[in-house]
């Protein structure tokens, strides 16, 4: 019997539009998917460098999965998808939903949003 590796994953959602119905879709979601997933607290965020002024929640997560990385992003695609994104709306500013792969065992595939304040705030209550 082949035994499948663990890999670690640190996950970033966010919304700016209709907060609360898109986050918890996310967070079911994912609890589907990954069943050791847990949970870090809500963050209310203002945005940077966009033109809709209207707030993010974001939150992170962190699981374990035998997936690969392509496998794990498609699944975070099609849940965006199920919150109605749309590739025209992020010119708009409207991020119904977005779920990013963060890091990926000891492979950072974000670097830039590493440093973002609610990422930095959220990894507090994270030991990775």
């Amino acid at each position: 019997m082949k035994v499948m590796k663990q890999h670690r994953c640190l996950i970033s959602i966010g919304s700016n539009t209709n907060r609360d119905v898109n986050i918890k879709l996310a967070q079911k979601e994912l609890s589907i998917h990954f069943q050791d997933i847990y949970l870090g607290k809500e963050q209310d965020t203002i945005p940077i460098g966009m033109s809709n002024p209207a707030h993010f929640t974001n939150q992170l997560a962190k699981c374990s999965t035998t997936l690969s990385i392509d496998e794990v992003k498609n699944i975070f695609k099609k849940i965006e998808s199920q919150a109605g994104r749309l590739p025209a709306d992020k010119i708009d500013g409207i991020i119904k939903l977005d779920i990013d792969l963060l890091i990926y065992d000891n492979l950072v595939l974000k670097e830039n949003d590493m440093k973002k304040d609610f990422i930095i705030e959220g990894l507090k209550e994270f030991e990775l």
